[in-house]
């Protein structure tokens, strides 16, 4: 029996696609009940034959592999901007643009393109603040959570008091960074694990006081950001980081808003 609905192709690149489980994952999920979406993984495999769809959703950088795929299709498209902040070189290719911060868009000077919409939000399914239930006890003083690269300044983790802990995506392409980073937090009393699945990480944000997220503006962190907050931390950042501090204010945002602002911005063009 055919779908009335519009057909909608999600189009990104994720090497753990098991684990992506965060705020856009759980959107998408709610999407479901207005488009029939079809997911394509770049990292699982490059080609991909289009079937009348749409609408395309991206969610990379520019210049980004999703970004150099989406932008040359034919179809009406969108991006969620992610990764870092390379200059939007094609952002013209866009009917519709999707920003997480403020700062971003600003620094991607990107107010000039007719439709882009805010949207970014925390799966709530997963990360939010179980204290209000049951009190967590607390192990870490200071958690830390992202890739174990020089951009994330985590020399920084050793000034902080108590017992520390940095959750560290290891980085393939760049192991020598990575280890020597990992060795030396150890060598100072701060304990390193590897990346781990959304409930786990849900759990290591439970058992602790503060989440600490010293990068750079370009060192990400958005998204541990929101996701401790809607877990009941306390939050550090460093103060020359002006799209950190940004996340710190106002309401955080479910993935029922982001799959709304997603919606929005999708029909404004269909």
């Amino acid at each position: 029996m055919s779908s009335n609905k519009p057909k909608l192709l999600f189009v990104f690149d994720h090497p753990k696609e098991e684990w992506w489980m965060d705020g856009l994952w759980a959107a998408l999920n709610v999407l479901e009940e207005d488009f029939v979406i079809v997911k394509h993984n770049l990292s699982h495999r490059k080609n991909f034959s289009l079937s009348k769809e749409d609408f395309i959703l991206g969610w990379g950088g520019f210049k980004s592999p999703v970004d150099n795929w989406v932008k040359t299709m034919p179809n009406k498209k969108g991006l969620c901007i992610g990764g870092n902040a390379f200059p939007p070189q094609g952002a013209d290719n866009y009917d519709v643009l999707f920003y997480e911060t403020k700062w971003v868009r600003d620094f991607l000077n990107l107010k000039y393109h007719p439709n882009i919409v805010h949207a970014f939000g925390v799966n709530t399914d997963i990360f939010f603040n179980i204290n209000d239930m049951l009190p967590s006890p607390i192990v870490w003083d200071y958690i830390g959570v992202g890739a174990l690269a020089d951009w994330k300044r985590w020399e920084k983790m050793t000034e902080k008091s108590g017992l520390k802990l940095v959750v560290g995506e290891y980085q393939k392409e760049n192991a020598v960074e990575s280890q020597r980073i990992a060795t030396y937090l150890l060598s100072q009393n701060v304990m390193v694990s590897p990346q781990v699945n959304p409930y786990d990480l849900a759990n290591f944000y439970r058992w602790s006081r503060t989440l600490y997220i010293p990068s750079t503006v370009m060192g990400g962190g958005e998204r541990a950001i929101l996701e401790a907050r809607a877990s009941g931390l306390n939050i550090e950042v460093e103060d020359d980081n002006p799209k950190l501090k940004e996340l710190l204010e106002g309401e955080v945002k479910d993935h029922l808003w982001y799959a709304q602002q997603l919606k929005k911005g999708i029909m404004s063009v269909l």
